[in-house]
């Protein structure tokens, strides 16, 4: 009897970790052991409380303590939370109150554990299901994407709230209940079948997200890469024009001279190019970066180990060093002349590229990074016509099967990231 109540006791604690797995791939869980803890006892009502039509003492306060324990055992925007919670109770529900009525009515006494076992096994499928489904790690919705999603588990919620507790005929006679059973069954069914829907919703919308915002990147590479092609078409214009600048200033009067001599200085066309790599795209955004720079006083260390052409498309290179150099420029603004600095560390060996780039920073927060998720928002007012510049090269990144890592330590920015080489 003894071991009988220990493999009951472990099949429970295996169900409720499968559950929370479950729930993981939906949400991020929080990394303290309290917060999983507190999910772990949130699952555990939620599987294992019982739902009879008609009860209504069990379903509104399992509902709040497993919408209470996803708010503060997962991250990411509320409305996000608050959607994966009520479509996981929602499915728990109608499948507790199908299976709870069912074996009351039908089951003979003595088979809780048969139950128990039919409990787990619900909760392996929707395990395995969401699993084989799930989408990426960190994956996050519009707001407006995840209203509609929470608007739409409105009606299944609904059906199994309004079943369990509007139903008066739970302790009636057996032939009355009997009687509605089968509506009672359909109308579950259909709660329970929304959750599919609803899963399947999620990662379509979360599909056509993501390829509306590569497509975004890709036409802001593309106009990235335009730009700096253009200005290095303009460079080789002026300096092709040299000869008819001489021709002029021959032609102009003493007093007219030193005017002329002064514009064509101060024309970043006539600025040293940083050729200090083998790749011609890196030496072009280096040159341009360099002299942005320069303009807003910012001091530029550039270690380059490039020895020739990048195996990558150009305006992806173009892309990642631009965005870079101009985020770490951007943060280098808010801090006094003498501590504006950022320093470029890049190497290239066996078809792999390591980036670093590195800035000072204000802000004086605790260690924080970020992988693949989590980005740093940008510190401009328009908030939501930039901060693509991080986007873009964790993009980048992705693409060609690399990593990106996100570090702030003592008041110092870095970012560093590799790419390799793609290989039929």
């Amino acid at each position: 009897m003894y071991s009988f109540n220990v493999m009951i006791m472990l099949l429970r604690i295996g169900t409720i970790v499968l559950f929370c797995a479950a729930v993981s791939y939906l949400a991020v869980l929080r990394k303290e052991w309290r917060w999983r803890a507190l999910l772990f006892a949130g699952c555990y009502a939620l599987i294992f409380g019982i739902i009879y039509l008609g009860d209504v003492w069990n379903l509104p306060p399992t509902l709040l303590f497993f919408l209470f324990c996803v708010w503060k055992s997962c991250t990411g925007s509320g409305l996000k939370r608050v959607t994966v919670g009520l479509m996981l109770a929602s499915m728990m529900f109608a499948w507790n109150a199908l299976f709870d009525n069912w074996a009351a009515g039908y089951l003979p006494s003595g088979m809780g554990t048969l139950s128990r076992m039919f409990r787990s096994l619900a909760v392996l499928g929707i395990y395995l299901g969401i699993r084989r489904f799930r989408p990426e790690r960190d994956f996050e919705l519009a707001p407006s994407l995840w209203r509609l999603l929470l608007m739409l588990c409105i009606p299944p919620m609904g059906i199994v709230s309004s079943l369990v507790l509007l139903n008066p005929r739970y302790n009636m006679d057996r032939g009355i209940f009997r009687e509605y059973m089968l509506m009672n069954v359909v109308l579950l069914l259909v709660a329970l079948l929304s959750f599919v829907g609803l899963f399947w919703a999620m990662l379509v919308l979360n599909r056509q997200q993501k390829l509306e915002q590569e497509n975004a990147l890709a036409a802001y590479n593309k106009r990235y890469y335009e730009d700096m092609e253009q200005q290095q078409f303009e460079i080789r214009r002026l300096r092709h024009d040299l000869a008819n600048h001489l021709q002029v200033l021959l032609s102009l009067p003493a007093q007219e001279k030193d005017g002329y001599i002064q514009k064509m200085i101060e024309n970043p066309a006539l600025e040293k190019a940083a050729v200090c790599s083998g790749d011609a795209t890196v030496n072009a955004v280096l040159s341009v970066k360099a002299g942005m720079m320069r303009q807003r006083g910012i001091a530029l260390s550039a270690k380059v180990d490039i020895p020739g052409e990048l195996p990558f498309e150009k305006p992806d290179i173009c892309a990642l060093f631009a965005n870079a150099l101009d985020n770490a420029a951007e943060g280098c603004l808010m801090l006094e002349d003498e501590k504006r600095e950022v320093v470029l560390t890049a190497r290239s060996a066996k078809g792999v590229l390591a980036v670093e780039v590195s800035n000072p920073c204000l802000r004086k927060d605790a260690d924080t990074r970020g992988r693949f998720g989590g980005l740093p928002g940008t510190t401009k007012p328009d908030a939501p016509r930039h901060g693509y510049g991080l986007r873009s090269i964790q993009q980048i990144v992705k693409k060609y099967g690399g990593d990106m890592e996100i570090q702030q330590e003592e008041e110092r920015f870095c970012l560093f990231c590799y790419l390799r080489e793609k290989t039929l």
